[in-house]
């Protein structure tokens, strides 16, 4: 049987968040529900987007047992989440990328305007997909997370980074405050980590470039070389890898790479910081998934031109974290 995952108006219907059900194929799988759960829980099937492990499926998708299926309805006035075209989500990101590393070259004060201006663009887009299923969270606190993150950071070092960190998560409680609708426990708590990972992730790629030119540069090759890899791995038409597996692997040589040129002295600590990294990639594209699709899917593509960010951010931290600690 495949899991059935229902959001918004369908989990209401039903009565369920989520449920097994038989089925060969998306259609299938579909009609068991429907007969299970109603007409008012069919009429909004019309207007529902159907997601497969994460990829976007049609009535003749194919079903096994564990799969997961998850039917996400319009939300706010008719909106809906779709995937952004396949040009726009892999040029934006490289773009985003590739102007960090001029940046880095140039200075760290222009490194410091492109963390800026790329998590900006991150935020919103992860914000705006989250709102596409009815999902509210607080942007505020995350944007002003990243702007005092990046100021404090450059000005005290790793003690600016934790005020900035402990301050926007005190901004993102304090936010709820301000309007009803930012009050449940859930929106609280989902702007809370949207604005931890935000500040603590662009503090720590900071940071990593306050250390040297060659760190940075060395993370930025790591983390946009195995998000890049995983990209093409989830275009299900030009390959048939994991994404999860493909992000570790490529992460792992990346990192054997980047410490043969860039370490100073010892290769290991670089090497462990790239596992690390590595790790924390997974984890952060998961996160992302949750947030921005309402799923844990572990294959297929995230929604949103800028997800590859999810993970690179998420893993600015612990790279960081072993070079200060064994660098």
């Amino acid at each position: 049987m495949a899991r059935l995952r229902l959001f918004a108006n369908l989990r209401e219907a039903a009565g369920v968040a989520d449920v097994q059900m038989p089925g060969a194929t998306v259609e299938e799988v579909l009609a068991n529900a429907s007969g299970e759960f109603g007409d008012r829980f069919t009429a909004g099937l019309a207007s529902a987007q159907v997601w497969v492990n994460g990829n976007q499926a049609a009535p003749g998708t194919a079903v096994v047992d564990g799969d997961e299926v998850a039917l996400i309805p319009p939300v706010s006035g008719g909106t809906t989440i779709v995937r952004s075209p396949l040009l726009m989500e892999i040029g934006l990101f490289l773009i985003l990328a590739l102007g960090l590393v001029g940046a880095s070259s140039a200075s760290i004060q222009w490194f410091a305007v492109g963390l800026v201006l790329a998590g900006g663009l991150w935020i919103y887009d992860l914000v705006d997909y989250a709102a596409r299923r009815g999902q509210v969270v607080a942007v505020q606190p995350a944007m002003l997370g990243l702007l005092g993150g990046v100021l404090a950071s450059y000005r005290w070092g790793i003690p600016g980074m934790a005020s900035a960190t402990i301050g926007a998560v005190l901004v993102a409680l304090v936010w709820s405050v301000l309007a009803p609708r930012f009050r449940p426990i859930e929106v609280v708590a989902t702007s809370m980590l949207v604005a931890l990972i935000a500040t603590f992730g662009v503090s720590a790629m900071l940071l990593l470039r306050l250390r040297s030119e060659n760190d940075a540069l060395a993370f930025l090759v790591v983390t946009v070389t195995a998000v890049a890899a995983a990209w093409v791995a989830g275009q299900r038409d030009i390959s048939g890898f994991d994404p999860v597996v493909v992000t570790l692997l490529i992460g792992i040589v990346m990192g054997v790479v980047a410490a043969s040129v860039w370490a100073e002295d010892d290769l290991l600590p670089m090497i462990v910081a790239a596992l690390a990294a590595s790790v924390a990639l997974v984890a952060g594209r998961n996160v992302g998934s949750l947030l921005r699709a309402g799923g844990f899917f572990t294959v297929g593509t995230v929604p949103g031109a800028l997800h590859g960010f999810d993970a690179i951010v998420l893993a600015a931290g612990p790279f960081w974290l072993i070079l200060t600690i064994f660098g």
